[in-house]
C-alpha cells in the first residue's frame, strides 16, 4: 500500500508569489531563490517583475497581471504552468493599504482594498488550486499561504476598510481550510504586524496603532514565516504583541479598545 504524504511533506513544483516585485513578496522570493526554488512572480508592473528577476538571478518567470481581474489571474497562472511545468506552491503577497477616518474613507478606496486584499485572495486561490493539486499528485503536498494581517484579527482606528478586507481574508481561509482536509493542499494565513515596507514608507500618516509596536523589517516577516510552514501552523505569526493582541480581544476587548483609544491620542 502506498504511503500517504505527511501533513508537512512538500510538493517538488514552482513557487507562485503574487506582489512579487515589493515587499514581502520579493522578499520570499528572495529567500527561495537562496533555495533552489523555482519561481513564477505576479504583479501589476512588469517593469519592477523583470527588475526583481534579475536581481535574484537563476530562471525566474515574471507575468504581469491584476489579482483583481479573475480571468487574468487564470489566464497567467495557465501560461506559468505551460512555460514552468507543475506549479506547487502559491505565497499570495499582493495587497494594498489605504488609512484614515472610518467617515471620510472613499468608496472608491474602500472597494479598492476589498477588491484588492479579499476577492484578490479568492482569485489566486481558485486559478491556482487545481495546479497545486496537479503538482501535489506527483507526491507530497502543496501550500497555500494567503498573507491577511494582525488588522484581520482586531479591527484598528484608521484602518477600518483594510481591517475588514483582512477579515475576509481571514474567514475565506478557515472555510477553505475545511473544505480542503481531505485534499493535498495545505492553507495557511500569515497574520503580520505593521511591516516596514514599501506600501507603508508611502503613507503621508500612519495609523496610531503603529505607536504601539515596533516596525518589523520583511526579512523578520518572511523569515518567521517560512519557520512557521516548518512547523505546519495554519496561522503563522511573527511576535508575541501580535498573538497577545489576538489573546486580548478574545477575553478583553474592552481594555483593547481603551489601549488603542489612548494610543490615538495626541
Amino acid at each position: 500500500m502506498a504511503r500517504r504524504a505527511s501533513k508537512t511533506e512538500r510538493s517538488a513544483g514552482a513557487w507562485v508569489i503574487t506582489g512579487g516585485a515589493s515587499g514581502f513578496g520579493r522578499e520570499f522570493a528572495r529567500r527561495l531563490a537562496q533555495r533552489g526554488e523555482r519561481l513564477v512572480l505576479f504583479g501589476r508592473d512588469g517593469a519592477a517583475l523583470q527588475q526583481a528577476a534579475a536581481e535574484l538571478g537563476g530562471d525566474v518567470y515574471t507575468d504581469s497581471v491584476d489579482v483583481c481581474d479573475a480571468a487574468a489571474v487564470a489566464a497567467a497562472a495557465a501560461r506559468a504552468r505551460e512555460t514552468v511545468g507543475p506549479l506547487g506552491h502559491v505565497a499570495h503577497c499582493a495587497g494594498v493599504l489605504r488609512v484614515g477616518p472610518a467617515e471620510d474613507m472613499s468608496p472608491a478606496d474602500y472597494k479598492l482594498m476589498m477588491d484588492t486584499n479579499y476577492l484578490g485572495s479568492v482569485h489566486v486561490t481558485q486559478a491556482l488550486l487545481p495546479h497545486l493539486e496537479e503538482a501535489a499528485a506527483r507526491g507530497g503536498r502543496s501550500t497555500l499561504l494567503l498573507v491577511a494581517s494582525v488588522s484581520g484579527l482586531r479591527g484598528f482606528p484608521q484602518l477600518a476598510g483594510y481591517c475588514a478586507s483582512k477579515f475576509a481574508v481571514m474567514g475565506f481561509a478557515e472555510a477553505l481550510r475545511v473544505e480542503l482536509r481531505d485534499r493535498p493542499v495545505n492553507v495557511r494565513v500569515l497574520c503580520p504586524p505593521p511591516g516596514d515596507t514599501p506600501m507603508v514608507r508611502s503613507l503621508a500618516s500612519v495609523p496610531p496603532v503603529y505607536k504601539l509596536s515596533r516596525m518589523f523589517t520583511a526579512e523578520e516577516i518572511v523569515d518567521s514565516a517560512l519557520r512557521g510552514l516548518e512547523r505546519d501552523q495554519d496561522v503563522l505569526f511573527v511576535d508575541m504583541g501580535s498573538r497577545a493582541t489576538r489573546r486580548l480581544n478574545q477575553l478583553v476587548p474592552g481594555i483593547l479598545d481603551r489601549v488603542l483609544y489612548a494610543a490615538g491620542k495626541p
